[in-house]
């Protein structure tokens, strides 16, 4: 698709995600043009907008230096913030079932978080997926952003932990460049291993509250990056 012309919403996509993974990984301009060869004016001019189109072999070029799968620069209609699947164990399960899980679980967490929050002065506003926040809590000048990650069983599934992992990379990377007022940032999640896992990854470019939110069966755990609380 990147030899011909995009169109102008699929050229802000690519540069913002440009601009977010690298962002994320502390990376100058200078530093990946050491990586890719491309100059540091051309990867600014990619950012920008300057140049329209980037061919497919800059595109693999630019993917490894940045550790992301080229899909992420390539499918730029897919959100790979949520909870897209990429391997093939998803195809041989009953999708039905896999998305009643998903349901399943947002509603679980939306009955045990909303009347919490509520209940503590905030204003509490679902928002589409694909947005950044779920769930948004407002209470004064606190803007409190959550988001819900389904994984399945990790003991049957174990590539659900590397790839949960890699969403919460790809979020960490679109709060780095996020326009709007946020305080803190949450994510939901169903299993105490994941959790502990995503704990261990160290927010970059961001200068805000960042935790966990473990489901339980009768409430949830909230797990902070830098210390544990619970509720």
């Amino acid at each position: 698709m990147f030899d011909k012309e995009m169109s102008l919403k699929e050229q802000e996509i690519l540069r913002s995600r440009l601009k977010e993974r690298r962002l994320f990984l502390e990376m100058t301009y200078q530093e990946l043009a050491d990586k890719t060869g491309i100059s540091k004016s051309t990867l600014q001019r990619y950012e920008t907008g300057t140049i329209k189109n980037l061919a497919y072999d800059k595109i693999l070029i630019i993917s490894k230096a940045l550790d992301v799968d080229p899909n992420y620069f390539i499918n730029l209609s897919t959100d790979y913030t949520g909870d897209q699947i990429q391997d093939n164990t998803i195809i041989m399960e009953n999708r039905a079932d896999y998305l009643d899980h998903i349901k399943e679980f947002e509603y679980t967490a939306l009955k045990f978080l909303t009347p919490s929050l509520i209940s503590d002065g905030y204003m509490v506003e679902q928002r589409d997926r694909g947005s950044i926040g779920d769930l948004v809590a407002i209470r004064g000048s606190e803007v409190w952003h959550i988001d819900f990650m389904y994984i399945r069983d990790v003991s049957k599934h174990a590539t659900g932990m590397g790839m949960s992992k890699q969403q919460l990379l790809l979020r960490f990377g679109r709060l780095a460049i996020y326009d709007k007022p946020i305080s803190k940032y949450s994510i939901v999640v169903n299993r105490r291993l994941i959790a502990e896992q995503l704990l261990q990854i160290k927010p970059i470019h961001l200068d805000i509250t960042m935790s966990i939110i473990l489901l339980k069966n009768d409430g949830y755990e909230e797990l902070f990056f830098n210390e544990v609380s619970s509720k």
